[in-house]
């Protein structure tokens, strides 16, 4: 069974009541979508696989959804999205997600088909731009080249939320199931090919996991946690790659008081693969990453908002923490201004120290620099 197999079947299910019906009889469908275009500069090196020394407007969003609430209950949906990234360009929209959800009640509810994998604070949420203040989102947790890959999953979750006796407040819960497929056009693919291995079809994999979140009985306090665990396998052009189940858990707190926002997410990441080409012994290689990060920011006015995160990663499976390659750390600051409910515009600056995210040999050819400094400036329509 393909990846779209899946999906199709779960949507024509949805969709199989409904097939006398005309578009005039889905009284309650919801259409929405955004676009977004951002000009980028660095100093340093080039940044997520675009050509930001000279500036570039070489990073174009868009998306449109669709859903349609059947019953109380029972809903289906879908989303169409175009990234254009630099060198990780997409030939045409791509299914972003497309699932039918029952929710028998507020403690259980279940979605099946390409379905949002919920990890952290902002991984399901992540390709929706004008849902926050940040044009970037910390590149070692919520690498924007590697979205596609790490977004959603082929399959179910089941997810509801409880009230906890004596005033506790209530838990949040999250367990899927599914396969995922390493995206033919993002970084994790780019560094493929930088090692020198070549997949006629992208890798694939299954990911299990689950998300755990409470929330505080003080207004505005929300802890938590995920695991995601995923394994891969993959025919090389040379030969053959595995990786066994890793396991990817994660740590987060927000808070909110009226128009002050903080948050912050840990995250560890140990894994390993093998590469087995042909007429050469197997190569294994394993890798520890641990990244963080902390922001804040706040409501100056109706319309504008600032804020600033600070983000660190570290690989200490390198062997030399001093190595630009083996850590990555991100001062940013930025700002929105929502001109009206449909129109916005973000300013960001980043000031980077370190290479272990989000910088590619492909396009640094003289090598990379230790420090990067970037500039973004952003606008955008949603609906």
């Amino acid at each position: 069974m393909n990846r779209l197999s899946v999906c199709t079947m779960v949507l024509a299910a949805a969709l199989a009541p409904c097939r006398a019906q005309s578009l005039k009889d889905l009284k309650n469908i919801q259409i929405h979508g955004f676009a977004t275009q951002a000009f980028i500069a660095s100093s340093g090196n080039n940044y997520l696989g675009m050509d930001t020394r000279t500036g570039t407007t070489t990073w174009t969003e868009a998306a449109v959804n669709a859903n349609e609430p059947f019953t109380d209950k029972f809903r289906a949906g879908v989303q169409l999205h175009y990234t254009r990234l630099g060198s990780f360009v997409g030939s045409s929209p791509t299914l972003d997600w497309a699932l039918a959800d029952y929710r028998l009640n507020p403690r259980l509810g279940l979605r099946a088909g390409k379905v949002k994998i919920r990890w952290g604070l902002f991984n399901d949420t992540q390709d929706y731009d004008p849902g926050y203040l940040w044009s970037l989102l910390p590149e070692p947790i919520y690498g924007i080249d590697i979205r596609a890959t790490n977004l959603s999953q082929y399959g179910a979750e089941a997810y509801g939320k409880s009230t906890l006796p004596r005033k506790l407040g209530r838990l949040a819960y999250s367990g899927y199931y599914g396969y995922y497929f390493y995206s033919s056009d993002d970084g994790y693919m780019a560094l493929f090919r930088s090692m020198g291995y070549n997949f006629p079809k992208p890798p694939s994999g299954i990911t299990p996991g689950f998300d755990l979140r409470w929330e505080s009985k003080i207004p505005g306090l929300l802890l938590g946690g995920s695991l995601m665990m995923y394994n891969a396998h993959g025919a090389m052009s040379t030969g053959a790659y595995s990786m066994p189940l890793a396991f990817w858990p994660t740590y987060y707190a927000q808070y909110s008081f009226r128009r002050f926002s903080t948050s912050a997410q840990y995250m560890k990441l140990v894994q390993y693969q093998t590469f087995r080409v042909s007429g050469a012994a197997p190569s294994t290689s394993g890798s520890d990453t641990r990244a963080w990060f902390a922001m804040g920011s706040y409501h100056l006015t109706g319309k504008l908002q600032a804020g600033a995160y600070y983000t660190h990663e570290l690989i200490p499976s390198g062997g030399d923490n001093a190595n630009p390659a083996n850590f990555f750390k991100d001062w940013v600051a930025s700002a929105r201004f929502d001109f009206n409910s449909f129109f916005y515009a973000k300013l960001e600056g980043h000031f980077v120290n370190g290479n272990a995210a989000g910088l590619y040999s492909f396009n640094n050819p003289n090598g990379l620099q230790p420090k990067t400094d970037v500039a973004l400036a952003k606008v955008g329509f949603t609906f």
